[in-house]
């Protein structure tokens, strides 16, 4: 009987389709860790008014941080980006509480002192945040519904959330990116200058690990689709110097949304930076009091 790999011919081909698919799963592998991994930043413990509160979804326990205010006014749920953590909306967070408002500020799993290793981007983040709804209504402060906030991610998570939950008043989203694979994509030439011919087969192939690994579909990670069933009043926040979700991007989130709804620009911004611009604090307070939602 013939060996396998007699002749040289057959032994360089033998080597070829082994180098080949060895790139071709193990590339995406390697890849698909950017697209999961998370930053955690230094964390500290809650003062007044806040106090922290322990939230369970997915099997994982999540740090939240609660300002307990008037039950008959809308609560707030504040959420950041990636490698942020709840701490970064603790100054929003006071203002709210205190014109009379519950707060709920939340490390979203793999930030903070939340267990989760692994960061979908606002995927399955929706989760956490609907996790902090529930909590609050147990407690009796979501009764006059709710106020959504996020940055980056935390607007994707944000608007998902309030596509499926009936009582949200209105949603402030920040530097929310269009979809999960467009986002994807585009930061794969932004970040890492990787040619369109590459980025084809490569980025769906990275993609598909990261779904298997974390478990969640790409596909459904769509803030543009989520903008377009939220009938709650939507603010859009676009920050003018942000290279990651610029101005075609944010666009298409707030074209999508039936309105009410209102763009605001933060000059100078970057990438969810938009509460160190001039005129921020009057821009979401403005939109939350012609929204009704606060007084």
């Amino acid at each position: 009987m013939r060996p396998l790999f007699a002749t040289r011919r057959a032994r360089v081909l033998a080597r070829l389709a082994l180098y080949g698919g060895a790139l071709c799963i193990g590339l995406p592998v390697a890849l698909s860790q950017p697209l999961l991994a998370t930053v955690r930043q230094p964390v500290s413990a809650a003062r007044p008014p806040w106090q922290e509160v322990r939230l369970h979804v997915d099997g994982l326990s999540l740090r939240s941080w609660l300002a307990s205010g008037d039950p008959q006014r809308p609560a707030f749920v504040l959420v950041h980006g990636l490698g942020d953590s709840l701490e970064s909306q603790a100054g929003t967070g006071e203002d709210f509480h205190r014109r009379g408002h519950s707060v709920m500020l939340v490390d979203l799993r793999g930030h903070g002192a939340s267990e989760g290793q692994y960061s979908t981007l606002g995927g399955r983040e929706r989760e956490d945040a609907r996790a902090a709804m529930a909590e609050l209504r147990q407690r009796g402060l979501g009764r006059a519904g709710f106020v959504l906030m996020g940055a980056s991610m935390g607007a994707v998570a944000m608007l998902r959330a309030a596509a499926v939950e009936p009582d949200v008043r209105a949603v402030v989203a920040e530097a929310p990116y269009d979809d999960y694979r467009t986002t994807i994509d585009h930061h794969a030439e932004l970040y890492f200058h990787m040619p369109g011919w590459l980025r084809l087969p490569l980025v769906p192939a990275t993609i598909a690990v990261a779904e298997w690994r974390a478990g969640f579909k790409a596909s459904e990670v769509s803030a543009v689709e989520a903008a377009r069933v939220v009938h709650a009043p939507l603010l859009v926040i676009l920050d003018e110097k942000d290279p990651r979700m610029p101005e075609p991007v944010v666009r298409r989130v707030f074209d999508a949304h039936p309105g009410p709804k209102r763009l605001w620009v933060a000059r100078g911004a970057n990438h969810a930076q938009a509460p160190s611009a001039p005129g921020y604090r009057q821009a979401v307070l403005g939109f939350l009091e012609d929204s009704g939602v606060m007084r």
